[in-house]
């Protein structure tokens, strides 16, 4: 698939690194968040050295890792020369415990609680929304303007897709934008999302719990396989909701969850806006 005229599209990525920048999409009063500010994606690991270039051309001030810390041991980003780096878990359980969500780990719990897994998921979204530690440093590093800013996780669409919200809200970005970005992974993970294995991948087969007949299993990983490669558009209208309950507008939500007021948004609006 050509994605060369996707909205936020970057040259120099393969598309499963799901790597695009929120320039161009329509925020406040019209107007058009500036290019190459705020860059979302995959994770900068084991990168080509062609990759490495273009990371190296894109002048980043920061990379912004959401994934958990034995993650991110597990697969260390390249970093560029002159670009900070903080890696804050974008998911934690209820006892403050960093939790991982990449693909497999995805996949990994959607065995094994069923028919409850999207409900899990759900939550899991809508509790980056309050008190969340890492989307209070990434608003910070957006009132500061440490940009352009590269966000990232496992595969660029989970918590990368919640952090991407909270940005396009303070620029004021509708609802229909903010859904439209986050959709857009499964443009760019189509590949991986539509073709699922003829076969159990090694990877899966770990997961299926003992003594289960392997056309159970098949079944199984079809159901999972585009939950854990995918994004699913109820999630993130569960995350505006929940940033909207019991309040007026999402600027409320913007002033009671990070103290952004009137005055504020709207220096930051003139600044990444055009």
């Amino acid at each position: 698939m050509d994605l060369s005229n996707t909205p936020g599209y970057v040259d120099g990525f393969p598309a499963l690194m799901n790597v695009r920048e929120l320039g161009g999409i329509v925020a406040a009063g019209g107007r058009t968040v500036r290019h190459g500010m705020f860059y979302r994606g995959a994770a900068l690991a084991d990168l080509s050295p062609e990759e490495r270039s273009r990371i190296d051309s894109m002048g980043l001030s920061l990379i912004l890792d959401l994934r958990a810390g034995f993650e991110v041991s597990n697969a260390p980003d390249y970093i560029p020369a002159g670009c900070s780096y903080e890696q804050v878990s974008g998911m934690l359980l209820d006892d403050g415990s960093e939790l991982e969500f990449s693909q497999t780990a995805i996949a990994k719990k959607a065995v094994k609680i069923g028919r409850e897994f999207p409900a899990f998921r759900r939550n899991l979204y809508v509790s980056m929304v309050h008190d969340s530690p890492a989307m209070h440093a990434l608003v910070e590093h957006v009132v500061t303007r440490r940009t352009p800013l590269y966000v990232h996780c496992s595969a660029g669409k989970d918590r990368t897709g919640v952090a991407s919200a909270i940005i396009l809200s303070i620029l004021g970005a509708s609802d229909g934008a903010i859904l439209d970005d986050f959709m857009r992974t499964n443009a760019f993970l189509a590949e991986l999302i539509e073709n699922v294995p003829d076969e159990i991948p090694d990877a899966f087969l770990r997961l299926i719990p003992e003594g289960m007949d392997l056309s159970v299993a098949k079944q199984l990983m079809r159901a999972i396989w585009p939950q854990a490669n995918g994004v699913v558009l109820e999630d993130m209208q569960a995350v505006l909701a929940a940033m909207d309950e019991g309040r007026a507008s999402r600027e409320d939500y913007l002033l009671d969850e990070f103290g952004l007021d009137a005055t504020c948004l709207e220096e930051l609006r003139d600044y990444y806006l055009e």
